[in-house]
Parts: C-alpha cells; structure tokens; sequence
C-alpha cells in the first residue's frame, strides 16, 4: 500500500508574533515577525515562501534571527494558501500582487523606516523577483538564490527547438500544491502511463491538485508573469547566486542574460556563481557525510549559516548605506569547482576560455583540436530503456555525487574523451554545443559534459538539453549547457555524452503527437550526429543563438 506522509504547519517560536496580513482582495496571511530589540525604526528583511515559516525543511526560525542579529526586523510569511495563510493554494498566481500588499503593509508599522530588501531560495526567490515586478517603491533589494522568474516553465527558444521537460514540475504540484500542507510519497517511475503514478497517488489519498490537473487541459492559469515583465519592471539593485550543479540554474541564467542586455537593470545587477547544488550542498563535501548534511545535523546548519546569508547581508547593508560602499561590491564573484574565488567585472569575465573541441569518431570517439574528416556516428534512442539521470534526487546533485562512467558503455549514449591535461585547466565561461544532426521532429538531445577522472570515474560538470520541434534539415542544433568554471586536474579528461534520454529527471521522448505523461513507449529511432560540423565549444556567450526570443 502507498504510504502517504502529510506535513502540516509547525509551532510558532516563541521569539516571533504571527500576524495575518491583510491582502487586497481580504485574504490574509499569515507573517512572522522577528523585531530587533528595541523595535525601532529600522529596514526589514522580507521573505515569502510557499514551505511552512515554522517549519524545519527551511529552518526559517534560524535564519530570521540570524539577519535580526545584524540589525535587520524579520518578516517570514506564508504565501497564500500554504500552511496558515488563507486563500486558494495556487502556484504563481497571485505573487506580484501579494508582495506589493506585503510590502505596502510593512511601510505602514512604526519599527520600518521604508526600506525593506527581499531574500529567499527557489521559489521563495521567485517571489522576490515577482514583487520586484510589482513595482514597489519600498523594495530597496532583491537577493533571489536558485531560481528566476520562469521557474519551472518550458522555455522556447525561437529557433525551432525548446527544453525538455523536466518532471520536477508535476511531482511539486502532486506534493507542494496539492492543498496548504506538503506531501511526501514514493515515486514510481517505473510505471506508464507516467502520469498512473500520480493518479496511484490521488487515489490513495482521495483528494486531488488543482494546480497538477490544470496541466493537461490547456488552461493552466499556474505560470509566471513572462520574462519581459522583469526588465520593463523600474530596477531595483540584485544578487543573483546561481548554482554550477542547481538543476534550476537554466532559469536563472535566462534572467541573468535578460537583464545584463537591459541598460536600465545592467548597472543594478549582481552574480554570485558557487558550487553548489538546488539544496546548497557543496561540491567541496560531495558526497554529503551525515556531519555536513544541514538538513539532519544542527552543527552542519551552524556552519552553513554564514556562507549561506552573509553575501547578501553584505550586498544589502552597502545598498542601504549601513556599512560599505556598493560600487565598491565586484559584479561577479565566481567558484571556480576544485579552485578557488574569483571576481569579474562581468560574465563572462575576460579571462574567459577560448576553446573549441571538434567531435571526432574512430573506434574512441574523442574531442579533437582539429576537425576530423567526415562522417556520422549514429546511435539508437529505444524509449523502453532510458539512459538514467546522474543521481537519485534531481534537486540535490551533489548528495550523491554519482560515478556516470558506466553510462558511456551504454549503446545509446555517445561519448566524446578528450586527452588528459597536463596540468590544471580551468574551463570558464558559456558552454555552448553545436550538433549537425540526423533526427527526426520531437525528438529529445541530452548533453553531459564529463570530468573524467585517471581512475576513469566520469562525474558531471554541467549539462544541456533541447527537444526538436522541426527537423533540423542541415541546420546546427544548439544546445546551451549554461556555463562553467571548472578546473580539469592534471590527468583528468574532459568527456561529453550525447544521447536522447536522462530519466527521471526529465520526460521521455513521446510517439508523434502524444503527451509524454499519457503515453506509452514508442518504436526505437535511430539518431546520428555529423562529424565535422558538430563541435563544443567554452568561452563567451555567441549572440546568435543564446540571445533568445523574449
């Protein structure tokens, strides 16, 4: 039988006072405050999220006492419909006009003194972003963290392909947004139709999400405002920290382009790049021992504490004139994986790569300096045994850390291996993969580039993906891995696998037409990539291509 666990909201703490904040259609909601002692006139952190204020899956508690001890009132709240708010439980909907109404309330208590800055992860980041659409004068900053403001859409990239899927947007809706409480509940992939798992797991409960049904019948009010909607928005300073391993970071890296291309937003815009994954694991503890997991071990979140809030504290104390001088805060600052921290006065910085590797065949297909005489290496995608994704839990990549070096033995994966290096390399920049293709329309291309050890252990630096619309018909097909800064040891090889699967983590291919959550698998499909044309490449950003339709 399905084991279902439901989490309900948690205690208050006894050091905040829960407020219900009036919204402007009379739905309130309910807001922790944590006020510096004496509760003078002072600026506010705000902080919005859909996962419980009291709970222990964000330990909010600790985080707003831990900005109150740096001078700053608090004020945790629980987006509508979730755990003590009221209102329909719905994904998206209302967060630019409930973050006005947020900030409009706070500007009216006697201990804010007008300024209030937004913080927050994942979509708890996108509502920070959604309040600064709405405009509001208060909003003085913004630190969004691992997430953008099309989090969880399917983007399209103007030129006849989009991004796959991925499946983590219906598992939320069947476990975030199914009503004010969370779930947790066994996935079983194994089954199809997919979306059986799903219904297996209504069934059991007997209730239903709105937000997941509304997906499959072609009037799904559960997006974000689009893209356009930032950038005509008036700037407002941020720091945007994007994540080398965050599964999430393809939305971040939309927003980061937007508006380093806007000449209002650009002067007002911040990075901060780390090395870490979706749930801030480090690659430097990958994999995660239980003394370094901050989610079980107290210690562990104690450590976490500073790293985690200290740059956007610092980036919020210079906006605010309370301690440092703004213009004085670099642009970008950069981990370079298995180096050190760097800064740029933009991304790509100067020093960014200039390298181009040619796909070469032979018996060892490899990465080549030289273009190699032409050919095509083909594979066979077969929709009934999927290449498996790198690890376990999507969100948390680095948990895991997974050996993929059994995945380039695989008949369906291509995979690419440069020579080893002779000393330490480090890869910075857009990492960008053009593929002369043989493929039919609706057809999937995934792309892994690969840190190969001497040992021949294959671990994932980044990773891109496209489904094609129509036919490539001799045209380049781009797939954009985002970008890296990464350092290839000595001895190590770098590797790219190209194929047509990475299941669970995204939805597999679907026989024309059909809806890959309501199908069954197809008939196999042969795919070829042309030798010659198809080339990686890692340095700057190509404007031809990664300047998308908005």
């Amino acid at each position: 039988m399905l084991t279902i666990t439901r989490t309900g909201p948690a205690p208050v703490p006894d050091d905040a006072v829960q407020v219900m904040v009036p919204m402007r259609d009379g739905v309130r909601l309910a807001t922790d405050l944590y006020l510096a002692d004496p509760p003078e006139p002072g600026p506010v952190v705000l902080v919005r999220l859909p996962y419980d204020k009291d709970g222990a899956y964000c330990f909010m508690p600790r985080i707003a006492r831990y900005f109150r001890a740096r001078g700053y009132h608090v004020a945790v709240q629980d987006v509508r419909g979730k755990f003590r708010s009221e209102g329909e439980t719905e994904f998206a909907v209302h967060e630019v006009d409930d973050g006005h109404d947020t900030l409009q309330w706070l500007t009216g208590r006697s201990w804010c003194d007008g300024d209030v800055v937004m913080w927050g992860d994942s979509y708890f980041g996108y509502t920070t972003i959604a309040a600064a659409i709405s405009g509001h004068p208060a909003l003085r900053a913004i630190a969004p963290r691992l997430t953008g403001s099309q989090l969880s859409t399917v983007l399209e990239h103007g030129d006849g392909t989009r991004d796959v899927e991925q499946t983590a947007r219906k598992v939320y809706f069947a476990s975030h947004y199914v009503d004010a409480g969370h779930y947790e509940w066994p996935l079983d992939w194994g089954r199809r139709p997919l979306r059986e798992m799903f219904e297996g797991f209504f069934a059991r409960l007997g209730g239903r999400s709105e937000n997941f049904d509304r997906e499959f019948d072609g009037r799904t009010p559960f997006l974000p405002p689009p893209l356009k909607a930032l950038p005509e928005s008036p700037p407002v300073p941020a720091l945007y920290t994007i994540g080398w391993f965050d599964n999430c970071a393809v939305w971040s890296w939309q927003d980061v382009r937007a508006l380093a291309d806007d000449p209002g937003w650009a002067p007002h815009l911040r990075l901060r790049l780390e090395a870490i994954d979706h749930e801030n694991y480090r690659l430097a503890d990958a994999p995660i021992a239980p003394h370094d997991d901050h989610t079980t071990d107290p210690a562990a979140l104690e450590r976490m504490l500073p790293r985690y809030l200290d740059p956007s504290i610092e980036f919020f104390d210079a906006v605010l004139d309370r301690s440092g001088d703004l213009a004085a805060l670099p642009r970008v600052r950069y981990e370079v994986c298995h180096g050190g921290w760097r800064e740029s006065d933009a991304w790509p910085p100067r020093e960014s790569s200039d390298l181009e590797y040619h796909l070469s065949g032979g018996p060892d297909p490899a990465l080549t300096a030289e273009p190699p005489e032409r050919g095509a290496l083909e594979w066979v995608h077969d929709p009934a045994d999927l290449v498996p994704s790198p690890g376990a839990n999507p969100f948390a990549a680095l948990f895991d850390r997974s050996d993929l070096r059994a995945v380039g033995d695989r008949p369906d994966v291509l995979r690419f291996t440069g020579p080893a290096v002779a000393g330490d390399t480090d890869l910075v920049g857009a990492v960008t993969l053009r593929l002369r293709l043989r493929a039919d329309a609706g057809a999937h291309v995934h792309a892994r580039l690969l840190d190969v050890a001497p040992d021949g252990g294959a671990f994932l630096v980044a990773r891109g993906q496209v489904r094609l619309d129509v036919p490539p018909a001799g045209e380049d097909v781009i797939v954009d891995l985002q970008s890296v800064a990464y350092r290839l040891r000595a001895g190590h090889r770098l590797a790219l696998d190209v194929m047509s699967s990475d299941f669970p983590d995204y939805v597999p291919e679907a026989p024309a037409g059909a809806d890959p959550w309501t199908s069954t698998p197809g008939a196999p499909a042969v795919r070829a990539v042309e030798l010659g044309p198809s080339r990686l490449r890692v340095g700057r950003w190509r404007p031809d291509r990664l300047r998308r339709a908005r």
